[in-house]
Parts: structure tokens; sequence; C-alpha cells
């Protein structure tokens, strides 16, 4: 008897009261073709079982659960990547193989943009700094679905402030931000949404301008995300941990920042989780040759 399946993984975030805290929950749906199920359980259908029905090319396939609808959301297709890639992401997202936060990659959960970012630039900023990082970010904002990136005309208008600190005399937006150094604050919510940021800029830090403008690039990235730098890439890609002097945003920076802000994998999680996601999915699609979903409901 030949069956048809459909596998799905629901992406579900459950809220506690600590803004760390979320539970993801997992969900497997399998199908099998009207026909089968008539000649397997003998069930003739009524007009509510219907609603649980999915067509799928000429096959109309059926639910084999406990009869629990299906959620309304966004249905995408799961997105495979190969082991190596993984790996890089993993470390940049999760700090996988980061010494210095020994076991965070348990802890660690995936955050990410949901509304549009919105920047602001002080007086305070370098002119040609604030140029290129313009230009930087305008060109994430239309290579990258779901990332939205505009500018606003007032701080209060904003959602994440650039600002210059290079002396005393220069306000500091962000007291969190340790002295005069080169450096981000960001605020998440218990869905890892990352809501706000402060981009904190010294330009006595260099020795040129060039050096200021990429370290602002590299900045402005990793509050995309609460990234990491990782020594698996090579030294000319922008999520490098190396330093070059001419490093540039490169390919592999470009398909791992829209890997992040794709939905063919589940939002927020931790490093655990996502590797299980993957394995399954894997698993699924070479048992039975058919496509996984991740449903992100509404």
């Amino acid at each position: 008897m030949k069956i048809i399946y459909l596998i799905l993984i629901l992406c579900v975030s459950l809220h506690g009261y600590s803004q760390e805290k979320k539970v993801t929950r997992k969900v497997n749906r399998t199908y099998i073709t009207i026909q089968n199920y008539k000649k397997q359980y003998g069930i003739n259908f009524t007009k509510v079982d219907s609603l649980n029905f999915i067509i799928k090319g000429k096959d109309t396939l059926v639910m084999l659960t406990n009869g629990n609808l299906i959620p309304t959301g966004v249905k995408v297709l799961y997105e495979p990547k190969d082991s190596l890639f993984l790996d890089i992401y993993e470390d940049i997202v999760f700090k996988k193989y980061n010494p210095q936060y020994e076991n965070s990659s348990k802890k660690t959960k995936m955050r990410y943009w949901k509304t549009a970012i919105t920047i602001y630039f002080t007086e305070s900023v370098n002119d040609n700094v604030k140029i290129e990082l313009t230009k930087f970010a305008n060109y994430l904002s239309n290579n990258i679905d779901s990332l939205n990136i505009k500018f606003a005309q007032t701080i209060e208008a904003s959602n994440y402030l650039v600002y210059g600190y290079n002396s005393q005399s220069d306000i500091k937006y962000e007291e969190r931000i340790n002295g005069s150094i080169n450096d981000y604050y960001i605020q998440w919510d218990g869905n890892q949404r990352i809501y706000n940021c402060k981009l904190q800029l010294n330009e006595n830090h260099f020795k040129n301008e060039g050096d200021y403008i990429l370290k602002t690039k590299k900045l402005f990235l990793a509050s995309l995300g609460h990234f990491q730098f990782t020594n698996l890439l090579t030294k000319d890609n922008l999520f490098s941990s190396f330093y070059l002097k001419n490093q540039d945003f490169t390919e592999i920076d470009l398909e791992l920042i829209k890997y992040h802000y794709s939905y063919g994998i589940c939002k927020g999680t931790d490093l655990v989780t996502f590797q299980e996601q993957h394995k399954r999915a894997k698993k699924q699609i070479e048992l039975l040759g058919v496509p996984m979903y991740f449903i992100h409901p509404n």
C-alpha cells in the first residue's frame, strides 16, 4: 500500500515570567491519502473532518493525529544546509566553539529583529562612517528577506541609535556600555526578538578612517542577531574573528545572515533544539522523500 506523508514542525513560543525564559514545543503531523485512509480504517468523513484535509498534487491527504486542526500561520519549506555551513552558523549564533563561553551554547538562544530597524545618527558620528554604514544597512535590507532597515529624523522615532562618544563633552546614551569603547547594547523580549539597540562609536581608537568604518560595519552586523565572530571563517569574511585590513562583506557572510532571517527554521531556539530539528528534518526527507515544513503561527 502506497502511503504519502507530509511532515511538519510547529514553531510555538510559550511565555514565562523571565525575559530569558522560553519553551519551544515541536509538533509532528503525519498525513495519508484519503483513499488509503478509507481502506485502512473503513471510516467515512464528515464535513467537519474535511477541515483537516490538505491537497497535495492530485491527492487529498488526511492527518493521522488526534484530529486537532493545524494551527493557522505561515508554512515555510525547510531549508537544508550542509554540515560545514551549520557548524559556522552555530558558532556565530550560539557561541558553539568559543572557550570563553563554556557551556553557554546550551543557554544562548537565537535572537533576531522581528520589527523594522529604525536608525538615527547623532551629530557626533563621523560623516563618512555615517555614509558607509547607511550604504551597508540599505544593502542588507534590500537583499535579506524579513530584515527591514530604515532611518529616522528624530531619536524618538528610532529604535536603533548610533552615537559618537569621542570625548567627555559627548552625550553617553548607553551607560551599560563600559567606558569609551566601540560596542553595542541590545534589548530583546521573551521571544528572543530584539527591539532596541544603542551603538557607541569612538574614532579615537583608530589610526585611520578605513579601520573605523570596518569596525562599525562589524559591530552593526553583530547587533542584527547578537552574533559573535568565528575563527571558522577565513580573514576576508566580515563574520571572521581574524583581522584583515581589507576585510569586506562576502557571499558567505550574506548567506549566513540570510539564513538567520529565513523562516525555513524555527526562531528563538537554543542550540540543542536547533540541532534536533535539523536532524529530524533530514531523517524524514531521507526516509520518506517528501518535504519538511515549519509552521510559524500567526
